[in-house]
C-alpha cells in the first residue's frame, strides 16, 4: 500500500513539474526578447541607420506592442483559455521574427518589434495566469517563480547569443535563435490540459476533475473542487465586477506593484546595459557585453535563490527586502560620480552597483509581481485583473524605454538614478503597508480573506 501511495504522489509531482517546466518556458520568451536588443542595438544602425529618438522607439516597441498584448490577452484567455491563448503567442512570435529578418528600414522593423511585443504582451499575462490556476497551493510560489527563472533565463541566453555574434554583426541572427523556445513551447502546450479553474467556469466539471486528478491525491480533490465552484458562485465575470468597491484594495495594490515594478529602471537597465556601462568607462563593445553578460548572471542565480525562498520566507517579505536593497544600489550608483571620475575604476566599481541592484530585484520584485497580480483577485475576475495590472506595467516599461535616453541627457546619470530611487521608495511603502501574506494560501481562500476585511 506505502508503495501504491508514492506511486500516486510521484505521478501529481511529475505532472506538476511538467506542467511547471512546459508553461515556465514563456518565460524565455519574453527575456531573450528584452535582452537581445541591448546587443543588437550595437549593429542595427550599421544596416539601419536611426536618431536618438528612433532607437528609443526601437527599443520601447516591445513593451509598447505588449500594452496591447496585455489589454486583449485578459478577455481572451477567459473566453477561450489560457492554453490556446499561450498558443497563440507562439504564432505571433514566429510571425515577428520572420518579420525581423526581412527588415531593411525603420519601418519594418519597428513593425516586426511591435509584434514582438504583442506576444510579449499575451505571454506575460497568459503563462502567470495558467501557472496560478494548475499548480497546487503549496506549489504556487515556486511555480510561478519558475516563470520568472525562465525569463531572466531568456536574458542570460540573449546575452550569451549577442556576445557570440558580436564578431561578425549579425544582429538577425540574435533574433532568429528564439525560434527554437518558441518550438518548444509550443509543442509543449499541445500535450496540456486547460485549467481547472477556467473549464469549472465553463461548467465543464468533469474535465475540470480530470486535471484536479492529475495535481492532487484523490482524497483533496473534492474538497478543492467545491471551493472552486463556491468562489465561482460568488463572484461574477465582467469589468463592472473588476471595479466592485470589495475589489478596490487588492486591485490598487496590484496596479501599484505592477507599476512600480518597470519605475525600478529594470527593463531600462537590462535594454540599455551595454551602452550604460560603457559610458563608465568599458569603452570596447566587447568589454561592455561581458559587463552585460555578468549582470545576467547576476540575475539568474539571484532568482534561483528566490525560488528557494518564495515559498518559505513568503511573497511580503521577499518585498520588502528587495526594494529596500535597490533603493541603496541606486543612492549608490548616484553618488559614485561625483567621488570617482569615469575610467576603469569607476566601470569596475559601477558594475558592483549594477550587480547589487540585480540580485535585489531578482530576489523581490523579480519574482512578487507575477504572484501579487495573479494571485489576489478571484478566479472570474482573474484574467482581466492580470491583464490590466500588466497593462499598466507594460506602459511603465514603454515610456520609461522610449524616454530613458532623453531622461538621461536632462537629469544626468546621477539624477536618473535617484529619480529611481524615489520610484522605488513609494514599491517599498506600497509592499510593506498594503501587501497581504499569501504564502501557502490557496487562491480561494485569498479571495476570502478581502470579503472578511470587507465585513469587518
Amino acid at each position: 500500500m506505502p508503495n501504491c501511495k508514492s506511486a500516486v504522489n510521484s505521478s501529481h509531482k511529475f505532472f506538476t513539474y511538467f506542467v511547471i517546466f512546459c508553461a515556465g518556458l514563456g518565460g524565455i520568451l519574453y527575456g531573450y526578447d528584452i535582452g537581445v536588443i541591448s546587443g543588437a542595438l550595437l549593429f542595427v544602425q550599421k544596416t539601419i541607420p536611426m536618431s536618438d529618438s528612433q532607437t528609443g522607439f526601437i527599443v520601447g516597441a516591445v513593451l509598447t506592442g505588449g500594452l496591447l498584448g496585455t489589454l486583449i490577452t485578459g478577455p481572451l484567455a477567459d473566453r477561450f483559455g489560457r492554453k490556446k491563448t499561450i498558443i497563440a503567442a507562439c504564432v505571433i512570435f514566429v510571425i515577428g521574427i520572420l518579420l525581423i529578418l526581412v527588415s531593411y528600414d525603420f519601418i519594418t522593423l519597428l513593425a516586426a518589434r511591435l509584434l514582438l511585443g504583442i506576444g510579449v504582451g499575451v505571454i506575460a499575462v497568459a503563462v502567470p495566469l495558467y501557472l496560478t490556476e494548475v499548480v497546487p497551493a503549496h506549489l504556487r510560489g515556486r511555480g510561478v517563480t519558475i516563470f520568472q527563472l525562465f525569463l531572466t533565463f531568456g536574458i542570460v541566453l540573449a546575452y550569451f547569443i549577442d556576445l557570440l555574434f558580436t564578431a561578425s554583426g549579425n544582429w538577425r541572427g540574435m533574433f532568429a535563435v528564439i525560434l527554437i523556445p518558441v518550438a518548444v513551447l509550443f509543442l509543449g502546450m499541445l500535450l496540456l490540459p486547460e485549467t481547472p479553474r477556467w473549464l469549472l467556469s465553463k461548467k465543464k466539471d468533469q474535465e475540470a476533475k480530470q486535471v484536479l486528478l492529475k495535481t492532487l491525491p484523490e482524497s483533496e480533490v473534492a474538497g478543492e473542487y467545491l471551493q472552486i465552484q463556491e468562489s465561482l458562485k460568488i463572484t461574477e465575470s465582467g469589468w463592472k465586477t473588476l471595479f466592485a468597491r470589495c475589489f478596490w484594495l487588492p486591485l490598487f495594490v496590484s496596479l501599484m506593484i505592477a507599476a512600480c515594478n518597470q519605475l525600478t529602471g529594470i527593463n531600462v537597465l537590462l535594454q540599455y546595459a551595454p551602452l550604460v556601462i560603457k559610458n563608465t568607462g568599458l569603452v570596447s563593445n566587447e568589454s561592455s557585453m561581458f559587463g552585460t553578460v555578468g549582470i545576467g548572471l547576476v540575475n539568474f542565480f539571484a532568482t534561483i535563490l528566490s525560488f528557494f525562498l518564495i515559498d518559505f520566507f513568503g511573497r511580503r517579505r521577499l518585498l520588502i527586502i528587495g526594494t529596500a536593497g535597490i533603493i541603496v544600489a541606486y543612492v549608490y550608483l548616484g553618488c559614485l560620480p561625483f567621488f570617482v571620475q569615469v575610467g576603469k575604476l569607476q566601470a569596475e566599481l559601477a558594475l558592483a552597483g549594477f550587480f547589487a541592484f540585480i540580485a535585489f530585484y531578482a530576489v523581490g520584485p523579480g519574482v512578487v509581481v507575477w504572484l501579487a497580480i495573479s494571485e489576489l483577485l478571484p478566479t472570474k475576475v482573474r484574467g482581466k485583473a492580470v491583464s490590466l495590472g500588466l497593462f499598466v506595467n507594460s506602459l511603465a516599461a514603454s515610456v520609461l524605454s522610449t524616454v530613458f535616453l532623453s531622461i538621461q541627457n536632462g537629469l544626468g546619470i546621477s539624477g536618473t538614478y535617484f529619480l529611481f530611487a524615489g520610484f522605488t521608495l513609494i514599491y517599498f511603502l506600497v509592499a510593506f503597508f498594503l501587501l497581504p501574506e499569501t504564502k501557502g494560501k490557496t487562491l480561494e481562500e485569498i479571495q476570502l480573506f478581502y470579503q472578511r476585511k470587507k465585513i469587518a
